[in-house]
Parts: C-alpha cells; structure tokens; sequence
C-alpha cells in the first residue's frame, strides 16, 4: 500500500529505518508515528494491560547491548547453529551477525558488517548501494532478523509466544533461534504453538493472508467504526487456532450475530444443547472479557434492527431517543431503560450507521424510501400478485405493529393464498419496490415495523 502522493518520492526510502522515513501525511512526523497512532490509541480495547514496545529503543537499553555484544562474541556458535538449517547458502567464517546502518545513504539493508569494536560500540562497514563505507553505532542497526527475535525473548524474558505456521516447519527458524537462546544464552527459550494465518476478503473474493508490509487486511481503527472490540476477540478464540480465519469487513453483521448469540447462550437466554460446542461458546466468551465478564446489560440491540433504525433518525441524542420509542412501541425494547442500556443503543445506531453508509454493505441493506409508485411497477407483476399486496394491507391495518406479529401475519397470508417459492420472490420483490423502488431490502418484518404504520398502509392501498 503506498501512502505517498508521490510514488518516486517513496521509493527513496527502499531499506531505510521506518523510524527514518517521514509521515506520509505529517511532515514533522515519522513512518512509525503514523502507523503507531493507530495502533496505540485502540489496542488497549483489544488486549489486557497492552504496552508497545518499539524496537529501536529496545537497543538502547543496557540488557538489549549486553545480549548483542554476547552474541557478536560468540558469533561463531552461532553460525554453527544457523548453518545447521542453512544447506544452501551457509554463513562464511567472517559473518558478522549484524545490519549496520549506512550513514551515507540512511539504508540498513543494503550494507555489509566488516568489523566490530564492542569497546566503542561501533561496527566497521561498506554499503553496497552507495559504495561508502565507514563505522556507525551498532544500535542504530540491528541484528539479523533470527538473532533479533530470539533477542527480544531474552530482553523481554518472554515465556509464551504464539507464531505463524511458517515458523512450525521442523528444522525451521523457531527451531534455531530456540536451539541459540538456550545453548549460546542459556536462557529458556518461550513456549508457543503455531497458528493458521488470517486471510481477509471482500465479497467472493479472497485476498490471501494479511500482511503487514503489502497491507492486505485492515486496521484496528477502521474494525471499531463498524463493531465493538469483543466481536473480534470472540472470532478468534472460538475459531480453533490451527484453522484459517477470513475476516472482511463486508461480513461485519454476521460476526456480531455470532457474538451477540454467545452472550444470550451464556447467560442462558438462548437455550444450547451440545455441551462440547457449549463450553468452546462459554469460555470464548470468558476469555473475551478477561475472565471478568460483566453482568448483562438487560438488552440486546440487534444490529440488523440497528441497520434499519439507524437510517430513519438522526445521528444524534434525540435520534437515539427517537429509536428508543419505535423499539418500545414495537415491543422490541421491553426491558427499562438504564443509562447503559441507551449507551449501547446509541453505539449500536452509530456503528451501524457507519458500516450501511461505507463501501463494505450491499446496496440492498441501504433505505431511501420511494414517494411515489410508478405504473411500471404495478404492470410488471401479475394480478394475482398484486392482489396478494392488496390484500397485505387489509390485514395489516387490525394488526398490531410489532415486528412478531408482522411477521406472523405475512406468513398466514402465504398460506391462505398458496403462494409458490417463486411467487413469494414476487410477492417481496413487489413490496420492495412500492417501499424503495429496488427489487431487494432489508428484512421485510423489521423494516416495515419501524416505518409509520399509517405511512405503510397509504403506500398498500395506492396499488388499487
């Protein structure tokens, strides 16, 4: 993904420090800046007690020097290992475990570590970009990147990593930087399992797997305009970790239908039978929260329901008021309404607002309601279908308007009128129409339900 206007201009940062590149979009910024605002302000709403640690203060701290200079000394333990899993292309006798930085040419990728002076700290290099060569302080380079993970458990004293299935293959990268920790460093190396990669997708389409440096996914950020942080937590830890993940962002109802389902089955609104399945749902759940699950709320605000409200009141207080009393009167919202229940509607509304108007929802779920029904309309559907429409509104002006009892109506009618699978196709493919002049919508019962009943009625009878 290139930020930059200037795609010249980005290319010459190739194989700089990211600390060194500027903000795409603040000059007296940093690469990193600009990526770590988005990641700093929300991963404490995704992880417990986050802290972030950049790598290039790491290297300055005292233990991260001695564990560098310990490694540079034993370099050639090191290479012994390293070769081990190295049959093509074996480090020679001279490597030297470090990539300097080039202070001719600001590149850290493209030099070649001569010598070392661990009295000054200094390591002695050429650059094979510019052709300079020169000394430049070892910790503003860093160590080859096998050396530089096991590094960071050490310094970090890590006990427990998870780590991509690249790194499971026997014999592999995790192999030898376990084998270095523990025979050159005598250190216990961390204890982990591997993990399927996540993939991202958009409709049909599938991507491949998220990558930070090609940018395939989505940030943090961008998932709380449309979802809370729970949803996400709970899709990961309910997927088995050996199984491949595809999250898009088109699918954002579906993974909060799966959360909102495991809040009702733990706390025991919603009935579930296999026990097994169960406990994954009841521990996920759990762990979502850090163990420290809060007491339910009293309410559950469907998002789809919030699809449909959100677009029929305003994007401030008296909208969420304005929703609160089309729930209430609908028989949706039974419950009393508490200071955190009208929080979480007022979230639901918006995140939901968010997520119809961006690129991620289908045209179909988008509601800008019709005026007017055109002879068009009437004349592509036969009598018999219009009659069915008809009759519709008949029945719905002694129906009380609730959602349920919508619904049950509708399907009295359809039996009563025999309707086929491919009339009742028409049957709502009319409805949709009248309504929104698209032959799609968004669930029928919720939407006609959160409408103006007298509204709803005039549209039926105007078919006559």
């Amino acid at each position: 993904m290139n930020l930059f206007s200037d795609p010249m201009k980005a290319k010459q940062y190739i194989n700089w420090r990211y600390i060194d590149i500027p903000s795409p979009h603040n000059k007296n910024g940093t690469w990193v800046d600009y990526h770590l605002n988005d990641l700093a302000v929300w991963m404490p709403k995704f992880g417990h007690d986050v802290q972030i640690v950049q790598t290039h203060e790491l290297y300055l701290q005292e233990r991260m020097i001695k564990v560098v200079i310990e490694l540079v000394n034993k370099r050639n333990a090191v290479r012994e290992i390293l070769n081990k899993y190295r049959k093509e292309n074996p480090f020679p006798k001279e490597w030297i475990p470090i990539d300097p930085l080039c202070e001719q040419c600001n590149r850290i990728a493209t030099t070649r570590a001569l010598e070392v002076n661990l009295d000054k700290y200094k390591v002695h290099y050429i650059c094979d970009e510019c052709k300079s060569e020169g000394w430049s302080d070892i910790n503003k380079g860093k160590l080859t990147w096998r050396l530089e993970w096991l590094a960071i458990w050490y310094v970090l004293n890590v006990h427990f990593e998870p780590y991509g299935k690249d790194h499971a293959t026997p014999g592999g990268s995790r192999d030898s930087c376990i084998e270095i920790i523990e025979s050159v460093l005598n250190h216990r190396g961390p204890y982990g399992f591997w993990n399927e990669w996540v993939g991202y997708s958009e409709g049909q389409k599938d991507f491949g797997d998220m990558s930070g440096s090609g940018f395939i996914g989505f940030t943090p950020t961008k998932w709380l305009e449309y979802a809370e942080p729970e949803v996400l937590k709970y899709h990961y830890l309910k997927t088995p970790p050996k199984r491949r993940i595809i999250l898009g962002l088109d699918k954002i109802p579906s993974y909060i239908g799966d959360y909102d389902r495991a809040q009702r089955i733990y706390y025991g609104i919603e009935p579930f039978e296999d026990s097994a399945e169960l406990h994954t749902i009841q521990r996920s759940y759990e762990i979502t929260h850090f163990n420290n699950v809060p007491e339910y709320r009293g309410f559950q605000m469907d998002y789809q329901q919030a699809i449909i409200l959100s677009q029929l009141v305003s994007p401030d207080q008296e909208g969420t008021q304005q929703a609160i009393k089309k729930l209430h009167a609908t028989e949706i919202l039974k419950e009393k309404v508490t200071e955190e229940i009208v929080d979480h509607i007022q979230l639901r509304l918006t995140l939901s607002r968010n997520w119809v108007t961006s690129k991620y929802a289908p045209d179909h779920l988008r509601i800008e309601l019709k005026e007017e029904i055109t002879p068009d309309i009437l004349n592509a559907y036969s009598e018999r279908i219009r009659n069915v429409v008809f009759d519709l509104g008949k029945i719905l002006k002694k129906t009380k308007w609730t959602e349920e009892e919508i619904k049950q109506k509708m399907m009295d009618l359809r039996e009563k009128a025999g309707l086929s699978r491919k009339e009742m196709n028409q049957f709502f493919q009319m409805l949709y129409q009248i309504f929104l002049g698209n032959i799609k919508g968004p669930r029928f019962a919720p939407f006609i339900a959160a409408l103006d009943k007298k509204w709803v009625l005039r549209k039926l009878e105007e078919i006559i």
